[in-house]
């Protein structure tokens, strides 16, 4: 499940796809309107959490069913991210992780959007994540994410990617969204 992320490389997203450079973000949850990529590759705000008839918010879709079916009045889009968190349990806690390409600083998550709000595609985790992890976002590259959204088939990229455990500020709500959310634990202690 990918429920949290971040938007550190938002210079790079208005430089590619036009529009004003927002402030970096360090934890991005459902509920706030974010920025994504639409199909004819403009930056929108949406909600993160697609409203399920129940009240609750669907954040993430499996990709291995997801094209099977009919899209049901969702279209395709990119979330723009620098890295996610998953959190691995540990004894009776869970651990709060990192993950981000030490390569990019802007990456892709394939979604889909119903226009004013949308959700993650999640895929099998791959090698760091999986020692954390059993599922993560499907990141595309610059050029598979251009493709995605005409149409084309989800191809993961194969972007290096590194995992740091982070502090646990990053479980709490008055967590300040800042910097000190992806450093190692013992480099913060804000509360």
């Amino acid at each position: 499940m990918c429920s949290r992320y971040t938007i550190i490389g938002t210079r790079l997203l208005a430089e590619r796809f036009g529009g004003p450079v927002l402030p970096p973000r360090y934890n991005c949850v459902p509920g706030h309107r974010l920025p994504v990529v639409t199909a004819d590759q403009k930056i929108e705000e949406a909600i993160f959490g697609l409203r399920r008839e129940d009240g609750a918010r669907q954040i993430n879709a499996r990709a291995e069913h997801l094209f099977e079916s009919p899209s049901r009045g969702r279209s395709r889009c990119l979330v723009p991210m620098s890295g996610f968190y998953e959190w691995k349990p540990v004894g009776s806690r869970r651990e709060p992780w990192y993950i981000s390409s030490p390569d990019l600083p802007l990456l892709y998550a394939a979604g889909l959007s119903t226009g004013d709000a949308f959700l993650i595609i999640t895929c099998p985790a791959l090698p760091p994540v999986s020692t954390i992890h059993d599922r993560m976002p499907l990141l595309l590259s610059d050029d598979a994410g251009i493709a995605f959204l005409t149409g084309g088939d989800p191809l993961i990229t194969d972007a290096s990617l590194q995992i740091v455990r982070v502090g646990m500020a990053i479980n709490h709500p008055g967590a300040p969204d800042d910097p000190s959310l992806i450093s190692p634990p013992d480099q913060h202690d804000w509360w």
